[in-house]
């Protein structure tokens, strides 16, 4: 399978109402929908160019890191104001200026420069302000980018809502201004 094979697919069923969950390097996928969403974890160099900060700079393999949490987006339905995520060299992004407009919106971001609760983090100040979790409409569906790896082991006990309330939102209909999952009368 191919990007030029795979992405137009995926495009095609979110339109026509979909939802498809991304988590860590597949949220990728955004980039290829052509979401307004950027890398938070890039520096700019000669010439206005941008690059992967690199590992002497910015580096977390495997560590706890606390988010702060939406929880009035119906993808956080049940969740506390903040929670605690696996962080494994995961994406971040940066919204860009037009994100709200097209309805693209954060679930989960980093509030501060200092996010590291177990584990070990080197430049996790870069994580201040990014977004972890995005939620964006295509079309008449979703794509949801979970950053962090919600499904990681035993860490989905303090995540997996996040991933759950998703799976939800293909069968969510929005109804009298919320969303609401639609049931047989």
């Amino acid at each position: 399978m191919t990007i030029a094979r795979t992405v137009p697919e995926l495009k095609k069923f979110v339109e026509n109402g979909g939802t498809v969950l991304t988590i860590g390097s597949s949220t990728a996928l955004g980039h290829h929908l052509g979401l307004p969403i950027r890398d938070a974890l890039v520096e700019h160099v000669a010439g206005g160019d941008e690059r992967s900060l690199p590992r002497e700079k910015y580096y977390i393999p495997g560590s706890i890191l606390e988010v702060r949490i939406d929880n009035a987006n119906p993808l956080a339905y049940g969740m506390e104001e903040r929670a605690m995520v696996m962080w494994d060299e995961s994406p971040a992004y940066r919204l860009q200026p037009d994100a709200l407009l097209k309805n693209v919106r954060p679930v989960a971001w980093f509030d501060n420069p200092s996010p590291l609760r177990s584990g070990w983090a080197w430049g996790q100040q870069y994580l201040d302000q990014a977004v972890a979790i995005v939620d964006a409409p295509v079309g008449k569906g979703h794509v949801v980018l979970f950053g962090p790896e919600v499904l990681w082991r035993a860490q989905p006990h303090g995540t997996f809502k996040l991933f759950f309330n998703g799976l939800y939102y293909g069968s969510a209909s929005s109804m009298g201004g919320g969303l609401r999952t639609t049931e047989p009368q």
